[in-house]
């Protein structure tokens, strides 16, 4: 299972990289840096838990206190008004924007079917925690987002 997930990661990881590569405006290419960092970590947490086990991830899971909304899927730039700002049409900050928030969530949704599906308390535990993550990635690349 962790190798899945590691998987997962490994493959948002790869594309903000490549995206990254071939992005020629500055702005751009420092938010698919910044987004390829927060994978990264997450490719890290993942590889710690295949050397080191799970139980800590378990536990956090176990708390009382643990908890955590279900995220935002709404896409950037909605307004498409002719007074809007930026157009996700037009605006590439946008457009990645919305391809990472579109790329995140289908990962929290992946994790969070999983989760529901499983037999093990253990394993709906794991991709719980792996959820939580990935509702967290997307609470970070909101507030990147519009800093951008």
């Amino acid at each position: 299972m962790l190798k899945l997930a590691l998987t997962t990661s490994a493959n948002h990881y790869s594309f903000y990289l490549r995206a990254a590569d071939g992005a020629e405006t500055p702005n751009v290419k420092a938010l698919l840096m910044v987004l390829a960092e927060t994978e990264g970590e997450l490719v890290e947490r993942i590889r710690l838990m295949m050397t080191t086990g799970i139980l800590e991830a378990i536990e956090e899971v176990a708390k009382e206190t643990f908890s955590y909304e279900e995220p935002d899927p709404t896409p950037f730039g909605m307004d498409r008004t002719p007074f809007a700002a930026s157009n996700p049409d037009t605006s590439p900050r946008l457009y990645v924007c919305n391809k990472a928030l579109e790329m995140e969530f289908s990962g929290y949704t992946f994790y969070k079917s999983i989760q529901s599906r499983a037999k093990s308390e253990l394993i709906k535990r794991l991709f719980e925690y792996f959820a939580f993550i990935k509702s967290e990635q997307i609470e970070k690349l909101r507030k990147v987002c519009v800093t951008f």
